[in-house]
């Protein structure tokens, strides 16, 4: 079995919980980008047909996925005296923050497959200087605390932070970068390319500024954390591989987790399309919509401990993510069953009404969701001490990492294919808003089907999960760990 040293409690104190988390704002500032800007941009900005730059989003997503078991297998293995993590870690912190702020510059006369490849280099290098951060990162949350609770508490406040950073900066960005002007007025002010450098800037700056603060915190920790030992096993290595990926309970997450994974391939970028054309708001209009979400998502995420203290995570999870299911599309829904009924199932574009109810659906919505996450996250640390019981090695980095190998080759599919629903519908080439009413309108249909039936599938498997709170205490007792 694994050394011990330095591993004798199973709980850390709030300062390391607290300077942990910060480093996830970088995570949300890039999730921001990725889930919103980014091929609005070169879609509709620059002119990149949709199914192009999918594919390079796709492509750059695939080199991410294969990237992150190596660096994960790695990190579990090496053995430096800044520890196994920590000299990851600082690798990628300047790369990630520069090629963040160059993806969303404006390049001068460029043809359409310069644009591509443009965006398919930068891509690639975004993708990989994340991993070089987040992949061993993610890996020291199991290591700093082993209590059951409050790995509740650090993935609560490591969502908090993630939505501190992209929320918060999505809101800066919506109030004072997407302003309206002569040229881009109303709902076209979303489209005003100056607004996405400033965006790149302050995006770059809070990567780079939030990581640091963060990480070199978290420095004196180095001596206390798991210490691998050179094995003398001349089991190969992919044999380990495979005798660490057998467990039950990683199975079952790692095949939710692809569903869920191509869910959001396929709904990529699909709220600011929304936005745009469907609800046609201008950029100042939903300026408190993602600080409003992050508020609340700050608050659950505060609370987290207390709603799973003494309690399954397993069954919490499942009824959270059913409520969510059924609570996501139903503004779509209603808007689009209206034209087939004799009164009005929902408000008109522009009114008082609308805005309240998508606020309030919109800050619901997220935070049910984000509960749901802060349980799965913890459920998935407990698979750490779950195989290291039967294999005798601690391997964070590949279990976390070889679950998103898949998930991201699958997630690639659903940007692809995101791509071409955008084109097939007539989505492709920006024109008024008024024009762009029945190809959205397409667009929104698809996405409540999607929105539906890939969900309850995902959330089904969950309950083959089996690790609870007793199977854990026995891990940890059975591993020499104590209070």
């Amino acid at each position: 079995m694994s050394s011990m040293q330095g591993q004798n409690k199973t709980k850390a104190n709030f300062y390391t919980l607290f300077v942990y988390s910060i480093g996830t704002i970088p995570v949300g500032i890039k999730n921001s980008l990725l889930g919103s800007f980014l091929l609005v941009y070169f879609n509709q900005v620059l002119g990149l047909s949709a199914k192009l730059a999918a594919s390079a989003m796709a492509i750059a997503l695939i080199v991410d996925a294969i990237s992150d078991p190596i660096v994960g297998a790695w990190s579990d293995r090496v053995k430096t005296r800044w520890g196994r993590r920590h000299p990851f870690i600082y690798l990628g912190i300047l790369p990630f923050s520069i090629f963040y702020y160059l993806i969303l510059q404006f390049p001068e006369d460029l043809s359409e497959t310069s644009v591509f490849y443009r965006l398919l280099f930068l891509m690639i290098g975004l993708r990989v200087s994340m991993t070089l951060y987040e992949v061993p990162r993610v890996a020291l949350a199991p290591e700093l605390t082993k209590d059951y609770d409050q790995r509740n508490q650090i993935s609560g406040l490591s969502m908090a932070f993630g939505w501190i950073g992209g929320a918060g900066l999505a809101a800066i960005a919506y109030a004072f970068f997407f302003i309206e002007t002569e040229e881009y007025k109303g709902a076209s002010a979303f489209l005003r390319p100056e607004a996405f450098q400033q965006l790149a800037l302050f995006g770059g700056l809070g990567i780079f500024i939030s990581s640091i603060i963060s990480n070199v915190s978290l420095h004196s920790q180095i001596p206390n954390l798991h210490k691998p030992e050179v094995s003398s096993n001349v089991q190969p290595f992919f044999s380990q591989i495979l005798e660490t990926l057998s467990n039950r309970s990683w199975v079952v997450l790692f095949i939710s987790g692809c569903l869920y994974a191509l869910l959001i391939g396929l709904t990529t970028n699909a709220g600011m399309y929304n936005n745009i054309y469907f609800w046609q708001w201008t950029p100042s209009d939903i300026a408190i919509f993602p600080l409003s979400a992050a508020i609340g998502v700050i608050l659950v995420s505060m609370f987290s401990g207390i709603v799973a203290k003494g309690k399954n995570k397993k069954f919490i999870t499942i009824g959270l993510f059913l409520t969510t299911i059924v609570i996501t599309p139903l503004p779509l829904v209603l808007r689009l069953l209206d034209p087939y009924f004799s009164i009005t199932l929902f408000p008109s574009n522009g009114t008082d009404a609308l805005w309240w109810i998508l606020l309030i659906h919109y800050v619901v919505e997220t935070c049910l969701g984000t509960l749901g996450f802060i349980f799965i996250t913890s459920m998935a640390m407990e698979i750490v001490e779950d195989v290291q019981t039967k294999t005798g090695r601690r391997e964070e980095g590949l279990l976390g990492t070889a679950n998103t190998f898949v998930q991201k080759l699958v997630g690639a599919g659903g940007v692809l294919i995101s791509g071409f629903i955008i084109s097939f519908v007539g989505l492709d080439n920006p024109g008024t808003i008024e024009s762009m009413q029945e190809p959205i309108t397409k667009y929104a249909t698809i996405l409540v089907f999607l929105a539906f039936t890939i969900p309850v599938i995902s959330t089904f498997l969950l309950l083959f999960y089996n690790i609870d709170r007793e199977t854990h205490a026995e891990n940890i007792n059975e591993l020499g760990y104590s209070e």
